[in-house]
């Protein structure tokens, strides 16, 4: 009976923060099939601490987006529809935490959390790392050539202060793993998350600089990752057609979760 009332408790959790949401206008109406999914999969493989992490990252997102959105809008680097999110968007970045919460499901281990970390932690630290960069007072340098400039906006185009923003949001979401017992045990922890997030985040934008569709908009005609951009589809500039920014997300908490597990192994050997 207990066990039914909180299966009851946490499947109504995930569709009120997914309600929530779309009232708020964070996510598309189309995003809350997508946030539901990815709620149920990780509140049920992983717990309710898992699934506290995944609303903190959200909410970090969420609140980045809209830091001084109008500017960005300005830039014409501003994330679509206010800053809402929609289903591949959703699946991008938590589509590889809920992988590994359902992996969790059919065989609990502590390898599942620290994957399950690196995926999250990547994804925070890369949504912060470029709502932060786009407002750098210092032109982006192409992670691949640092020497070289390029424009707000470009694909591999980092800053420092993104970069700050990719320590910052993957040391909250160790501090939230810290509190919540998720994954290994003291400081150990914060730095899996820091060091996979940074990782995955950088690795996002090498892939951004090689691999990933670049376009430009045909309204405004500045660079964006976008398929779309003030309400028309861009022409593509370069990289491979199929791998536009939501596969580079995908293909990034991936690799961040890799990393998190080399990481969090070598410490603990360590330590």
């Amino acid at each position: 009976m207990l066990e039914a009332v909180v299966v009851t408790a946490e499947f109504l959790a995930v569709l009120a923060f997914a309600v929530a949401a779309v009232l708020l206008r964070t996510i598309d109406g189309r995003g809350f099939l997508a946030s539901a999914a990815v709620g149920f999969a990780i509140i049920y493989g992983g717990g309710p601490s898992w699934f506290v992490m995944v609303a903190v990252f959200f909410t970090l997102g969420v609140l980045f987006t809209l830091y001084k959105y109008g500017y960005k809008r300005k830039l014409g680097t501003a994330q679509e529809k206010g800053g809402a999110r929609s289903w591949p968007n959703i699946l991008a970045n938590g589509g590889a935490a809920s992988v590994f919460g359902l992996l969790n499901m059919a065989a609990p281990s502590s390898a599942m959390a620290v994957l399950f970390l690196g995926a999250i932690s990547t994804a925070a630290a890369d949504t912060v790392a470029t709502e932060l960069g786009l407002l750098s007072r210092r032109k982006p340098r192409l992670i691949t050539a640092p020497r070289r400039q390029v424009v707000p906006g470009t694909s591999g185009g980092v800053t420092a202060l993104g970069l700050l923003g990719a320590v910052f949001a993957s040391g909250v979401m160790g501090i939230m793993a810290l509190l919540l017992r998720v994954g290994p045990s003291g400081p150990v922890v914060v730095a899996v998350c820091v060091a996979s997030g940074l990782f995955g985040a950088c690795f996002d934008s090498l892939l951004g600089a090689t691999v990933q569709r670049k376009g430009h908009c045909v309204v405004c005609l500045k660079p964006t990752e976008a398929v779309s951009h003030c309400g028309e589809r861009t022409e593509v500039s370069g990289g491979l057609p199929y791998i536009e920014n939501n596969v580079v997300n995908l293909l990034a908490t991936t690799a961040g979760a890799a990393a998190a597990l080399a990481v969090c192994a070598v410490l603990t050997t360590i330590l």
